[in-house]
């Protein structure tokens, strides 16, 4: 059988290819970096984004024009089968519970405000935190959070709407919690 005479989307030869490669690499492994450092134990994630960059040299052809959504699908992936759920919610665990006690007396307020956030935030499933951090943390539109999590834009956007009003009724209920109880003094 005789080779095809129409080329394909991404023929091109293995230099070009390399070349192509390490142009998508150096653009886009800053963004794949923090969303897996943001969802696994700091020690894994190297290993976590290498084999994200290595399923997508493997599947380089089939890779879309906007290559990011892509990337970070493929992230989760590998997340999943380095147990990413379990090392996740530690991992987030580890770093809500070494932030520190009492924050500067100039800013208690402020303190107080993020130590309520922190706790709704907490108080909300893996899901709606997942949805969350993505439009939030990472800045994503909705269509490349339905993209990232591999469902619709109405399905990515309902979440996304009950995750906000979720965390914006555990905050409410976090911020209408007393405060540590202090002394009474009589002013006469």
């Amino acid at each position: 059988m005789e080779p095809s005479t129409q080329p394909r989307h991404r023929d091109v030869t293995s230099g070009d290819r390399a070349a192509l490669f390490a142009a998508l690499f150096r653009s886009h492994h800053p963004a794949v970096w923090r969303f897996t450092a943001r969802r696994a134990a700091p020690d894994a994630v190297d290993d976590i984004v290498a084999d994200t960059f290595l399923a997508a040299w493997r599947r380089f052809d089939e890779l879309p024009a906007d290559a990011l959504p892509w990337l970070l699908n493929a992230a989760g992936k590998c997340l999943a089968n380095h147990r990413r759920s379990a090392w996740r919610a530690e991992s987030l665990r580890q770093r809500l519970a070494s932030e520190p006690a009492a924050p500067p007396p100039d800013q208690s307020a402020r303190g107080d405000q993020r130590q309520a956030l922190l706790h709704a935030f907490h108080r909300l499933s893996d899901h709606e935190r997942e949805v969350l951090m993505l439009a939030d943390w990472d800045g994503l539109p909705v269509r490349r959070v339905a993209r990232v999590l591999d469902i619709s834009a109405a399905t990515a956007s309902a979440r996304l709407y009950r995750a906000r009003k979720k965390l914006r009724r555990a905050l409410a209920a976090e911020l209408e919690r007393p405060s540590e109880p202090t002394l009474l003094r009589s002013t006469t």
